[in-house]
């Protein structure tokens, strides 16, 4: 994940390459402000690589769009605490998948 002027993005680097790094999920960082502990304010966007049984437990859970077959990990893109969207790279794009509720 990567922050600038107030927007983060998720980055993903093909095969490691530095090049051509696809940039997905890009949204205002103040979206993923919330209180931690007295009167600090603090980030809480965080990522993680999740498989198979990761994306149809939640999909079985919660529904949404129904799952490709899944043959590599997806990014689970969360606002810690509340929610999340699981990408998924599929068929030459991004679809987004039942995350966390």
């Amino acid at each position: 994940m990567c922050s600038v002027k107030g927007f983060s993005s998720i980055l993903v680097f093909w095969n490691g390459s530095e090049k051509n790094a696809a940039v997905i999920a890009r949204a205002e960082d103040r979206v993923f402000l919330q209180g931690m502990v007295g009167e600090e304010i603090g980030f809480s966007r965080g990522i993680s690589p999740v498989g198979k049984d990761f994306i149809m437990r939640r999909y079985r859970a919660y529904g949404g769009p129904v799952p490709p077959p899944i043959d590599h990990r997806g990014i689970d893109d969360a606002y810690i605490g509340k929610a999340s969207v699981t990408h998924y790279f599929n068929g030459g794009k991004w679809l987004g998948l039942s995350g966390a509720d």
